[in-house]
């Protein structure tokens, strides 16, 4: 794996019952890709993920989620091989803002392959890269009643701060990176 060109990260990591999968940087081609798995999330998931009930992905956001600078937008997808064509099965995201040592997360993951550790796996991913790039915080705005995250997000492994607001819950995350 590639911290100094997080463009070109990969690392191979076995799943919750032993699954091995890839967890490697989202590239241009990925469209297509993208656009399945935000297909098969369900409609609550995507809810959880866009604070709405987004039905497509239009081709300027497609554009916006694939071409990334791994500067100040960093993108990691989990993916298997499904009779020989590589599927998305987890999708993860970090934003830096205006202050450079933070940045937002989010993340996306098929509900039949939730609960098996994706979650965590993906942030700690993110927090290799974002370790070496100087950002120290993940934030994240999650819906109160998403109680599968709120629950990952606890069990991560990082030290987590929340404040609740209106039904949203905005969470400050410190994640150790994992070994090189």
């Amino acid at each position: 794996m590639e911290l100094s060109n997080p463009e070109k990260y990969l690392a191979t990591e076995a799943l919750q019952g032993g699954e091995l999968v890839r967890i490697r940087a989202v590239r241009p081609d990925d469209k297509t890709r993208l656009l399945e798995h935000f297909n098969r999330l369900s409609e609550q998931a995507r809810r959880y993920r866009f604070f709405a009930g987004k039905r497509s992905l239009s081709n300027q956001e497609l554009k916006r989620l694939t071409e990334l600078d791994f500067v100040n937008h960093v993108g990691l997808a989990l993916t298997i091989d499904s009779s020989g064509v590589e599927q998305f099965i987890g999708v993860a995201r970090y934003l830096r803002g205006s202050d450079p040592t933070r940045a937002e997360i989010g993340l996306a993951i098929l509900d039949e392959y939730q609960g098996r550790g994706i979650g965590p796996l993906l942030i700690h991913h993110l927090a290799r890269i974002a370790r070496a790039a100087g950002i120290q915080t993940f934030e994240a705005n999650v819906l109160g009643d998403n109680d599968r995250m709120l629950k990952m997000i606890r069990k991560s492994g990082c030290a987590v701060k929340t404040v609740t607001d209106a039904g949203v819950v905005h969470i400050d995350l410190c994640c150790p990176s994992l070994p090189q």
